[in-house]
């Protein structure tokens, strides 16, 4: 018999929900196709494993260089720089990966197996989203039909859309490195695992469901082995007893044990593939691995900096700006001692407040539990609760924060959050929540897919980079209220003349006087101290030296200088550039040039972030350090009509 709400209109609403968001998601990915050529980033890493699985052997197809494995200390990240494999694990002579090598095993080797063609990286962090969106599309269809009827096909399409923005997928997806694989592989196993075990107890106990329920977690533990636990926590859900199991309930137990005893297979199989490789069971490789940061001697898990990742991880807040994404990640350098630092952080009540709708899942589960056949939809979202529970146990412990890890963070609750929506908008009459909780959710909805696909197309400046057509279409589009409001306040962009006050310091000593941009994405005017008489000035995109001055002496504490550089102006794509001679914009944009008394030097370089705000953050006497140099005084210069001055750079 078919449900009541399993319409042809449904499915095709379901499948053309669960096509648009695959579709974003190979799109997302494949912008990083021309960077493929960088043999040695994070671009290839599963690549070169699976083509060591074909030849029969554990470690990466692609040699270390000689240069490295002749270094005294190889392991040192100033002197492997410019030889290592990112990030790689470095064992007597050969490279391995400290991931899991599940997705490797799963879908690459065998597609190179048939297909006798490498599936690219990028491409298989891609196809991980979308099976995984396919087995948690199945989940909420079949909860639907059983649970919620009436919930409409635009919504439970809609629902899926939510679900892909609220797994954080966009934005992990658009770096499709090695380190986002087994992240990605991990939650597409998570949802295919909660999928068959919702299975398992809706039909019954049927073993098959067992079966590929095990393997699912087997799976799971083998991309990332940090989900042992909720995969110990889901093998221990299929033996809960089955809904109306009666008194053949202990004769089903067999079908059960199937699950735990594949899954404990597959974690036994990893502790085999360690010793294989490292002749250690519990030995991943991290004790081998090549940080790009002095990372070695640190301790990575502490207690004390639970309450710091939790605050980060959900409540922090977006850096505002006017331009295109318009919310940048939070930063703070207020971190816990031993602390290794944070990449792109956004917190999850402000940027997805739709997960709200979890704790609505609960809820629901809880009035139910009475009514037959709701069991199975209440042990699936254990399983998904307790995933997201032991993620953060474990990265609220870790002395870092990532932007990826929010897709494992979130990847059980994503589900919780699914159900809670559907519970929203689609219980009977009589039980379905007040109307200013169904606006409440679907502006929440709303707003949870807008700031995601902002962070995504902030992510590191990649968006800009990978797809420039579609970036820059975007934020001309959206870039207008900040033009009239610009006008409006009478800002004015270009160069500026300054007056820097120097006191007397140590040689050596940097300043950073003015700044635009964002952490790891900052423009930077910083002055330099030479000697006790000399100073240079430099401008930089984050640790790039664009362009600098010679020395230049230093009279009454004070050099009055004239600075022009491209994030003194709104960013390419802005209407601010609109009806100006081309010629005139592309000046505009590339030229870096100080001038000071008589002497100036000037570059043309593509190197510059993009700026966050309309007028940069000024080191000014009441923001400078005591003692520090500062500037005095800053005002609009106009812009040069021609550069002149000896070229540097």
């Amino acid at each position: 018999m078919t449900p009541p709400g399993a319409t042809v209109a449904s499915r095709l609403a379901l499948w053309l929900s669960f096509g648009a968001c695959a579709a974003a998601a190979f799109w997302t990915a494949e912008g990083v196709a021309p960077w493929d050529g960088d043999l040695r980033n994070v671009w290839h890493h599963y690549e070169y494993l699976a083509e060591g699985f074909l030849h029969g052997h554990t470690y990466l197809s692609v040699e270390p260089a000689p240069e490295l494995l002749g270094l005294s200390d190889p392991y040192d990240p100033a002197a492997n720089k410019a030889y290592r494999l990112w990030d790689a694990s470095l064992y007597q002579g050969k490279y391995y990966l400290y991931y899991g090598p599940a997705p490797a095993a799963a879908l690459m080797l065998p597609w190179r197996a048939v297909t006798g063609r490498a599936l690219p990286q990028r491409l298989a962090v891609a196809a991980f989203a979308a099976i995984g969106l396919a087995g948690l599309s199945l989940l909420l269809w079949e909860v639907r039909n059983r649970h919620f009827p009436r919930l409409s096909a635009a919504a439970l399409a809609g629902i899926v859309i939510v679900a892909f923005h609220a797994s954080w997928l966009p934005v992990t997806l658009r770096r499709p490195g090695f380190w986002e694989m087994p992240i990605v592989s991990a939650v597409a196993c998570l949802w295919w695992a909660v999928y068959f075990l919702w299975k398992f107890h809706d039909s019954g106990g049927r073993a098959r469901w067992a079966a590929a329920g095990g393997a699912a977690l087997a799976l799971l533990m083998g991309c990332r082995v940090t989900f042992v636990f909720a995969a110990a926590a889901t093998a221990l859900l299929f033996l809960i007893p089955l809904a109306g199991a009666g008194p053949g309930g202990s004769r089903r137990r067999g079908p059960a044990l199937v699950a735990s005893a594949i899954a404990c297979a597959g974690g036994v199989g990893l502790l085999l593939y360690n010793y294989a490789r490292f002749g250690r069971w519990l030995e991943f490789g991290q004790s081998y691995q090549l940080w790009g940061e002095g990372y070695r001697g640190l301790h990575f898990f502490s207690p004390a900096n639970i309450l710091f990742n939790a605050e980060v991880y959900v409540f922090s807040l977006p850096q505002l700006g006017p331009y295109f994404p318009f919310l940048h990640p939070f930063w703070t350098d207020d971190r816990p001692a031993g602390y290794m630092g944070f990449e792109e952080i956004y917190g999850v009540v402000f940027m997805m407040p739709v997960h709200l709708a979890g704790i609505v899942a609960c809820g629901w589960a809880w009035r139910s539990r009475a009514i037959p056949g709701t069991r199975a939809a209440a042990v699936a979202l254990a399983s998904s609760a307790c995933a997201s529970v032991f993620a953060a146990l474990i990265l609220f412990s870790w002395g870092g924060a990532c932007s990826r890890y929010m897709t494992e963070l979130l990847g059980g609750w994503t589900v919780l959050t699914s159900v809670g929506l559907m519970s929203v908008f689609g219980l009977e009459p009589k039980a379905r929540p007040r109307r200013a909780l169904r606006v409440f959710a679907a502006a929440a909805a709303c707003w949870s897919v807008a700031c995601v696909w902002l962070a995504s197309a902030d992510f590191r400046g990649f968006m800009a980079k990978t797809n420039p057509r579609t970036y820059a279409a975007v934020a001309h589009a959206l870039d207008y209220p900040s033009q009239w409001w610009a006008r409006g306040k009478g800002i004015r962009f270009g160069p500026v003349g300054m007056v820097i006050r120097i006191p007397p310091g140590p040689a050596g000593a940097r300043t950073s006087l003015m700044a635009n941009g964002r952490p790891q994405n900052a423009n930077r005017l910083i002055l330099e101290r030479v000697d006790a008489g000399h100073v240079r000035l430099v401008v930089a995109e984050n640790e790039l030296r664009v362009l600098e001055t010679p020395p230049l002496a230093v009279t009454g504490g004070r050099l009055a200088v004239r600075l022009d550089a491209p994030w003194l102006y709104p960013p390419p794509a802005h209407p601010y550039w609109d009806g100006m001679d081309p010629a005139v914009s592309r000046e505009r944009q590339t030229l870096f040039r100080i001038e000071w008394g008589l002497g100036g030097v000037f570059a043309h370089s593509t190197h510059s972030a993009e700026p966050v705000g309309f007028e940069p953050a000024i080191a000014g006497p009441s923001q400078a350090e005591p003692g520090s140099p500062c500037v005095e005084s800053l005002m609009p210069a106009a812009p040069p009509n021609e550069p002149t001055g000896p070229a540097r750079g």
